[in-house]
């Protein structure tokens, strides 16, 4: 019987594609909540700038007009580094896709290994019947004659 003398490295090749999988659909989870965040703020700051500006055409206090200012910048600030999460989250993405793809390329090449020694493997079968075969019909022929 055929016995892949690789077996453990492939199955490792798998156990390592499943976690990398794994891995690589958490940072896309994350991506994911730090976009929604991200989008969260800026319907915040342009809900903030909106009231802002009917705070203005209405008698609002001086303090109240500073107030929003001050939490609109502030927004600004969170938009800003909200942007930057969301950039460093897309670059682990990026680099956990790549790390998948390679270690998906490694366990395909040993995939392919183990299927042209499984077929090299049944060539040396079937031509070792076939010398066999040959073998008994030469015999019977000599015993005919």
């Amino acid at each position: 019987m055929y016995r892949f003398k690789l077996e453990a490295l492939l199955s490792h090749r798998r156990h390592q594609e499943e976690a990398c999988q794994k891995e690589l659909a958490q940072f896309r989870r994350r991506l994911s909540d730090e976009r929604e965040k991200f989008e969260r703020k800026k319907r915040e700051k342009r809900e903030s700038l909106e009231k802002l500006q009917t705070k203005k055409k209405e008698s609002t206090t001086v303090s109240n007009i500073i107030l929003s200012i001050n939490y609109i910048h502030q927004l600004s600030k969170d938009i800003e580094a909200q942007a930057m999460h969301m950039h460093n989250t897309a670059k682990l993405v990026d680099q956990k896709r790549k790390a998948l793809i390679s270690i998906m390329q490694k366990r395909k090449t040993l995939e392919k290994i183990k299927y042209k020694e499984r077929l090299a493997y049944q060539r040396k079968l079937m031509q070792d019947e076939r010398k066999s075969m040959d073998e008994l019909a030469s015999l019977r022929h000599a015993r005919k004659i």
